[in-house]
């Protein structure tokens, strides 16, 4: 019997009863959506309370064995999914420590009015739109009533567990057999928001690492995308390196890298995130390569400026080429300015001229196409930049990571994630045994109370008679055995 065949059991004709009441009592449709909502939020939160007492009394019976005794019973209110939860659960003294078994097994923290699923939830909505928001769309659409500090408060606290579940990840997380991909791409780049503490603006720094490239309808996805995060560049880097060596084996794996040449996008940072892979190819930037020519010789004819721009990615030697293209735009100079500009501009070419190149003209075929760093930027400064939002330190940072987690899909098991380096994937042993006990428990009462009722409603009703001939049929007793039977 599955469980939907079990949960429409318990509804009797009083339950039915009351809800065609609510249906009579209500002046509209809407009226009568709202109270069956609130009626059926009481309901689900009463059983899942008399469950989880059931499963409390199973938990003590463990614990007790154990030298465990029961100091007190305490009552306690938490928001779940599924509504306000309400029940009571046993406290356990031993020794001078104490606990509360169930909550322990249920994840439910101490002194947070909401549960891990509930958090989840008011974090998903708060990374998608302003805390203010947030709270108004959680009390509209999920019936949440929550202020926009509250929710504020929570994002941060979400986003300290990403933090620290990330770096955890990243840092101790070691594969048994590291994969060995043909080719791995790196991208970085640093985002700028404005500070309110520091009265001007601070950089968030991003890397991006992924093994391809996919079809995903008319779109395209990357495959195998793990995405970094964080203010400290020191910090980002040394977090990218230790998720590198625990989870690739670069040997016979081809690194390509992509900066746009910042501090901390250079060719040496990428090389000392991928020391010992088998090739490492460094690309500068194309966007800000181009934007760059189109910045320093915004004076010359845009003709001009294509031209250098598409010969940039089609000639074999670019140092033969910068000289050509510096003298003819500065025949286009008219002033003083305009040549410094040419010189800074040719100095910065021949700078970059070995990280120019595109991936053809180095002879690297592959589907990957090198910039992704910069689209991906939309994720975070939709949310981060926008109608001129500026940020504390500690919410900037939060904010950050909870993106993050969003990003790499891992919010869930960060949320999850604890002290002790371990996180709760299924139930454990206590609370996997408790369970069953309080459903085997339950199917016993259920039986007995069958029987009960059987015997008490028992009827024997019609009963089959027979006369017991002990003789021959042409006897008195045998005739009138004959007689009932025809009758």
């Amino acid at each position: 019997m599955d469980i939907i065949t079990k949960t429409g059991e318990i509804w009797s004709e009083n339950a039915i009863g009351a809800v065609i009441s609510l249906i009579k009592e209500s002046d509209d449709s809407i009226e009568a959506e709202r109270k069956l909502t609130h009626w059926l939020t009481e309901m689900n939160c009463q059983l899942i309370a008399m469950a989880l007492a059931r499963i409390d009394a199973e938990l003590y019976q463990i614990y007790k064995v154990q030298g465990w005794r029961v100091a007190r019973r305490d009552s306690r209110t938490i928001c779940c999914r599924y509504g306000e939860l309400t029940y009571t659960r046993r406290l356990l003294q031993k020794e001078g420590k104490s606990f509360y078994p169930l909550d322990c097994k249920m994840g439910f923290e101490s002194r947070k009015h909401y549960s891990l699923g509930m958090i989840e939830r008011i974090v998903e909505a708060v990374a998608i739109t302003t805390s203010r928001s947030a709270s108004e769309l959680l009390e509209s659409l999920a019936g949440i009533t929550i202020s926009h500090q509250s929710v504020i408060s929570l994002k941060n606290y979400a986003g300290e567990k990403a933090k620290t579940y990330e770096k955890t990840l990243a840092e101790e997380e070691k594969v048994e057999k590291p994969t060995q991909p043909e080719i791995i791409a790196i991208e970085g780049d640093g985002i700028v928001l404005k500070n309110k503490e520091k009265g001007g603006v601070s950089e968030v720094h991003r890397i991006q690492v992924y093994e391809g490239v996919r079809k995903n309808g008319n779109r395209t996805e990357l495959v195998g995308l793990r995405c970094f995060a964080s203010t400290s560049r020191k910090e980002l880097f040394a977090m990218v390196r230790s998720y590198l060596l625990g989870h690739y084996d670069l040997s016979k794996t081809t690194v390509l890298s992509n900066g746009d040449g910042g501090a901390g996008y250079q060719f040496q940072d990428f090389e000392r995130m991928v020391e010992g892979c088998l090739d490492h190819q460094h690309l500068r930037d194309c966007y800000h390569v181009h934007e760059k020519i189109r910045t320093r010789l915004s004076f010359c004819n845009r003709k001009l400026i294509d031209r250098i721009i598409r010969e940039l990615h089609q000639t074999d030697d670019i140092m033969k080429q910068i000289p050509v293209w510096m003298d003819t735009a500065r025949s286009c100079a008219r002033t003083e300015a305009d040549l410094e500009e040419v010189d800074r501009l040719q100095s910065y070419l021949e700078r970059n001229a070995p990280y120019i190149p595109s991936l053809s003209q180095r002879g690297i075929h592959t589907e990957i196409h090198l910039g992704t760093a910069e689209t991906n930027h939309r994720f975070y400064s939709y949310r981060m930049k926008r109608q001129g939002r500026s940020w504390s330190s500690e919410g900037m940072e939060c904010m950050f990571w909870v993106l993050t987690a969003r990003k790499n899909k891992t919010l869930t098991a960060a949320l999850l994630y604890h002290a002790n380096g371990k996180s709760y994937k299924k139930m454990d042993r206590a609370m996997h045994k408790a369970a069953v006990q309080a459903e085997r428990k339950i199917a016993q009462n259920v039986r007995s109370e069958a029987q009960k009722r059987k015997m008490r409603n028992y009827r024997p009703g019609c009963l089959e008679g027979r006369i017991g001939v002990y003789g021959a049929s042409s006897s008195p007793m045998g005739r009138l055995a004959r007689a009932i039977q025809k009758y």
